[in-house]
Formats: structure tokens, C-alpha cells, sequence
């Protein structure tokens, strides 16, 4: 753990919080710190500082915060459309949308998606948290990504979708072109799409060097069907290649956000 993350059923006022799981497991074990030594922390969705340690034992950490500032902030501001994987895959989704700073993830059933998996116990948010907490103490932050789930691809992308997102889409494919190689001078979201059937870089796409919204669609294991790309390309995404391999969904998360970052910061 790179940041020791406090929440409210932490708290027991006045500035004090006490942990007994992990966190106290780690203060303890790894750490291997004391009373009066002080540790990094983060609220959850709030500032970052440090604590001093009032008292530890074998059950528990009580820590006592001294002084906070504002966390880091994600920019751009990146969301992720990401067809539902595999549970022990969604795992590491989560896990990684928190560390690299994602601020929302709309899991969508897509066409390849195995039913079984909308089953699965992580699809509840309670299920999520510990997986979302791991995440932001890694990546040292604090935001928690918003997480959605969308049973059916049909009505996230032509109707919950376009109401989520304040921007004009281009209404003819021969129009994206013109959105890729165009500065995004009016803020408005920069949409993409990764395609294995393009190979495109991203770091070709203009649009990208401004943006302040960058949203990232990834598809299932096989890819997203021509179906699901035409609606994608229709709504205004404008699709880019992750490179000649075949990644694993985590994976390709992993190269997306940290292509943005690379291209976004690269002026």
C-alpha cells in the first residue's frame, strides 16, 4: 500500500480513525511502524496528508490526522465503456481504473459477453469496493471511479449514452475523419474506440492533444462486433490501434490509459 485510504466508517471524530483490516495489517507487518511514527494517507474521494499513529495493537490501528491537501488530480478526466469480462478479469479492471485514475466505468454487456458473468457477486458495488480501494492506494489517489452496469448494448448506446455526454455527434461515418485530424479547440469529449481491424496509432489522433474528456471504449476478449463498432463510429469514436498484439482486456486498459496520459502531456 502506497497510501493508507480512510473512509467515514473509519472515522471516530475529532480527526481520529481507526483500522483494523489490511490496513492495520500493513501499518503493522510491513510498515512495521509504531505509536508516534506518522503514515501517508488519503480520504476517500477527499484530500491526501499524513496521520501520526495513536496507538496500535494486534487488532487495530488508531491514527490521528495531522495536515491534508488537495489529491492529485486525473487529467485529462478519462472514462471507460468496458464490455462485463470475466470475473477474475474484472478484478483486475477495477483495480486498474482506480490506480491510473479513471473517473467513470460503464460496464456493458456486449455481444461476446457470457451471460454467467452479469452473475457474478463483483457486479455489486459492495463486492467492487475492496478491489477499487486496492487500486487507489496503489496509484496514490483518491477519487473512487463511479461504476455502471449496463445489461444491454442497444439501449446504453442509443439512448443512455448520447443523454450522458454533452457534445454533438457526427451523424455520418465520412465525418470522422475530420474529427480525428481536428483540434478539440471546444472542449468537447474526445471519443475512442479500440479496434483491432484499424491501425491507426493514437498518437495520430489530433483531437487528443486537447482534450480535457477523454473517453475509452474496450471491448470483450474477442473484440467488439461489426455491429457494435458501427454504432460506436456513428455516436462519433473514432477507433485506434493498441499496437499488432492481441491483449488481454486488463491489459489493453493498461495501454489505453497510459496512451492518453503519454499523448495528452506529450505538447
Amino acid at each position: 500500500m502506497n497510501l493508507i485510504i480512510l473512509t467515514e466508517k473509519d472515522s471516530r471524530g475529532a480527526g481520529r480513525y481507526a483500522v483494523s483490516d489490511s490496513r492495520a495489517e500493513h501499518i503493522r507487518s510491513i510498515l512495521k511502524l509504531s505509536a508516534g511514527d506518522t503514515v501517508e494517507i488519503g480520504m476517500l474521494d477527499g484530500p491526501v496528508g499524513v496521520a501520526t499513529i495513536e496507538s496500535i495493537d494486534f487488532s487495530s490501528v488508531t491514527l490521528t490526522v495531522e495536515e491534508t491537501q488537495l489529491a492529485p488530480q486525473s487529467f485529462p478526466s478519462i472514462d471507460i465503456i468496458c464490455a462485463v469480462p470475466r470475473p477474475q478479469t474484472l478484478k483486475k479492471v477495477l483495480l486498474t481504473s482506480a490506480m491510473m485514475g479513471v473517473h467513470n466505468l460503464h460496464l456493458v454487456r456486449a455481444n461476446r459477453t457470457e451471460k454467467s458473468y452479469l452473475q457474478s457477486p463483483l457486479i455489486s458495488a459492495e463486492q467492487q469496493e475492496p478491489y477499487l480501494l486496492e487500486g487507489l492506494s496503489q496509484g496514490k489517489r483518491t477519487h473512487i471511479p463511479q461504476v455502471t452496469l449496463h445489461p444491454l448494448f442497444r439501449p446504453f448506446i442509443e439512448d443512455t449514452w448520447p443523454a450522458l455526454m454533452s457534445r454533438n455527434y457526427p451523424d455520418n461515418i465520412d465525418d470522422l475523419d475530420k474529427v480525428a485530424n481536428t483540434d478539440n479547440a471546444d472542449n468537447a469529449p474526445t471519443l475512442l474506440l479500440a479496434d483491432m481491424d484499424t491501425t491507426t496509432p493514437m498518437s495520430a489522433i489530433t483531437a487528443l492533444r486537447s482534450a480535457t474528456q477523454v473517453v475509452v471504449a474496450i471491448g470483450p476478449e474477442g473484440g467488439w462486433i461489426d455491429y457494435e463498432v458501427e454504432h460506436f463510429r456513428r455516436l462519433g469514436f473514432i477507433p485506434f490501434s493498441l499496437g499488432p498484439w492481441v491483449l488481454r482486456i486488463e491489459h489493453a486498459l493498461t495501454a489505453a490509459l497510459a496512451q492518453v496520459r503519454l499523448v495528452t502531456t506529450d505538447k
